[in-house]
């Protein structure tokens, strides 16, 4: 139980409800709590997936995530972003709000710290498996709050699935060829401030 507890909070909790429901009820009832709670733990990662601002490791032309790694440092006039999961109907709003967000945080962040303006947004996709039309039309909809705020949106190392499917919508052109990389590290030398890589 304290194993659970340190490794997965979800996972106590389905435990304890097994637990409880067996001891106060039946068999049958724990297992149905349990799978009812280890549901509900599959769709809140599904409808609520993980993103993340990365930074330049110090020396390398690696990017990670800022919390995890504090010593990545943000580049100037530039926000990176990573989505951790597919993107379906199920999260595609999600999604897109949650970077609209960072964006907005990000800049009164750096609007107080003085720092450059964000220019360019980048979505790092490799993690993303797959997107079907909603998260097409979200990436659309983003594209175009984009626009309003004057930054451009680029996309880096979206897999075979995804820049298919981008292609096929249009969504390439709408962006514009240009502003798809192959590695983050290439759309900020193309896009960032000079003598970074």
């Amino acid at each position: 139980m304290v194993l659970l507890w340190k490794i997965d909070k979800f996972d106590f909790v389905a435990c304890m409800g097994a637990f409880f429901g067996v001891i106060f009820k039946i068999v049958e009832i724990g297992l149905l709590i349990a799978v009812a709670i280890s549901f509900a733990k599959i769709l809140l990662q599904v409808t609520r997936p993980r993103t993340a601002v990365l930074g330049k490791l110090p020396g390398t032309t690696v990017y990670r995530n800022i919390q995890q790694y504090p010593k990545a440092a943000q580049i100037p006039g530039m926000l990176i972003i990573r989505i951790d999961s597919a993107i379906y109907f199920s999260n595609s709003n999600y999604i897109k709000e949650r970077i609209l967000r960072w964006l907005i945080e990000e800049e009164s962040q750096r609007t107080e710290s003085e720092l450059p303006g964000i220019q360019n947004l980048i979505v790092e996709m490799s993690p993303v498996t797959d997107i079907d039309t909603s998260g097409i039309h979200a990436f659309e909809e983003l594209y175009k709050s984009l626009q309003k705020r004057e930054v451009q949106l680029i996309l880096a190392n979206p897999g075979p699935v995804v820049i298919e499917k981008l292609h096929a919508s249009k969504l390439t052109d709408l962006i514009g060829e240009d502003k798809i990389f192959l590695t983050v590290a290439d759309a900020v030398a193309t896009f960032g401030p000079k003598g970074v890589k």
